[in-house]
This record gives structure tokens, sequence and C-alpha cells, in this order.
């Protein structure tokens, strides 16, 4: 069953403001919003993300090769975490996406990695236990499964000269910091609720 919705004039302005300035289309940022409000509260160990103009978020852009790009993307998903493997596709002359799989050691929340890049909500796709999330400007322009299939020929074959991967250290002395961090989450989601 399909419903028509239609949106006051104020939220209508509010949807095309928050899309040009984050260079999306307001159908993309409908959709953006409710995946993640269907998703928010969760905590993944596996991500993969998708950057469309990878370029367009970098200061000295045109300064830097693809190995530079590749690096300041696995540094932002890397560093200060929970400790991950990160590898990083991009190749700008066969195309402007760059791509990252992230195996985090522990599950993050999904507001944490959200916090790491922009502050800007992506698309979400969960498959199984891992959740992609697509920084793209039209998620309805018929490139999706192409994106997809790239992810999944990057599992496969990956393309070891586009591709940079590393591991990052954990910034948590032990294990018991990392608990009381996932502890003090999982609080939040519950107060005012009783056993």
């Amino acid at each position: 069953m399909s419903m028509k919705m239609e949106f006051p004039d104020e939220y209508v302005n509010i949807l095309k403001s928050y899309a040009e300035s984050n260079h999306t289309t307001v159908e993309t940022v409908l959709a953006d919003t409710l995946e993640f409000l269907e998703l928010k509260n969760e905590a993944f160990q596996h991500y993969k993300v998708v950057v469309e103009g990878p370029k367009d978020y970098l200061n000295d852009a045109e300064e830097r090769n693809a190995a530079a790009v590749r690096q300041l993307y696995m540094d932002l998903f890397g560093e200060d975490t929970v400790g991950d493997e990160i590898h990083c596709y991009y190749d700008p002359d066969k195309s402007d996406f760059l791509y990252l799989d992230i195996c985090y050691d522990a599950e993050v929340p999904l507001w944490n990695v959200i916090e790491m890049f922009q502050n800007k909500i992506p698309g979400m796709e969960l498959s199984g236990e891992v959740l992609s999330l697509f920084y793209v400007h039209n998620r309805f322009d018929g490139h999706h499964d192409d994106l997809v299939a790239t992810q999944e020929w990057l599992d496969t074959d990956p393309d070891d000269r586009n591709t940079t991967a590393g591991y990052y250290e954990s910034i948590f002395d032990d294990r018991e910091q990392e608990e009381f961090l996932d502890d003090a989450f999982y609080d939040d989601d519950t107060d005012g609720e009783e056993d």
C-alpha cells in the first residue's frame, strides 16, 4: 500500500535548505533521515562507507593525490576509536567515489560514526551485521546498484594499486574503559525504563 504525504510549506523549505547546504536532493535528504530514525540507537562492528566527491569535503583538495585522500579518510574514521582495521579504495581516474571497509574491534554506536565525518546523516543500508553508509548527492539516480556492486567487487577482488589499508590501535587503556563507555551509551537509551 502506498501513501501520499504532503508536508507543510515550512517543512518543505527546511528540507530544501538542508539539501542545498549539503549538496543533496530533497528526496535523498528525506530518505536518509527516515533511515537514520530507524537505526539511530544501534551500534555495529562492521561499517562500509561510500563518499561521492571525497575531495569536496577537504581543504587544499587539489594538492592531494589519491593516496593522500585515502589516508585522510582512513584517519577520520579510524583514529580515536576502539581500534579497527580499514581498507580504503579511491581511484579518481575511474570514479569520483571513495570506498571504506571498516571493521572495529568492538561495536561502535552509529552516532559516533556520524560524528567522525561532517555530522552529516548519510543513506543507510543494513545487510546482515554490516551497515553501509552512503554520502551521495542523489540516492535515486540509478547508480545505487553500481555502488553496491563495486563494494562487493572490492571484497572479492580488491584493486591493490588503488587501495590503502591499515590498523588503528584502540585509544582505550584497557577493555574496562571500553565497557564503561558501552554501558554509558546503552544506559542513556534506557533512562526512565524499569526492569
